[in-house]
């Protein structure tokens, strides 16, 4: 065998190789496309857009009402700068979830 046989076949191995490798990033490619479909599709029925920034509505809190008196408190401790100190005395006040207390705390601090 004379060197550009050597040289066609390797060029020809290499050309293979490369196919495959298009064909596997093709393949990758139509599964990122149909996922970001399904998640508009999603956002869509939702109601909400996947770029939205909008805030999100206040947490549920049961019996809000009974919540005015420690609301003065809680908005007081947040003027203050004591965030935590004020998801603090809500947990303990009301017995939430740390989620639920940091999301209240969160509304009453944009309100």
């Amino acid at each position: 065998m004379t060197a550009s046989e050597y040289v066609a076949i390797i060029a020809l191995i290499l050309s293979v190789i490369l196919l495959f490798r298009v064909f596997s990033l093709q393949s990758r490619l139509n599964d990122l496309k149909s996922d970001v479909e399904r998640l508009e599709n999603r956002a869509e029925l939702t109601g909400t857009s996947v770029s939205s920034t909008i805030a999100p509505p206040a947490p549920h809190i049961p019996d809000a009402e009974a919540f005015e008196e420690i609301n003065e408190r809680l908005l007081l401790l947040i003027r203050e700068g004591n965030k935590i100190k004020a998801i603090k005395e809500l947990r303990t006040a009301k017995g939430l979830s740390l989620k639920d207390a940091k999301d209240y705390v969160d509304h009453l601090e944009k309100r």
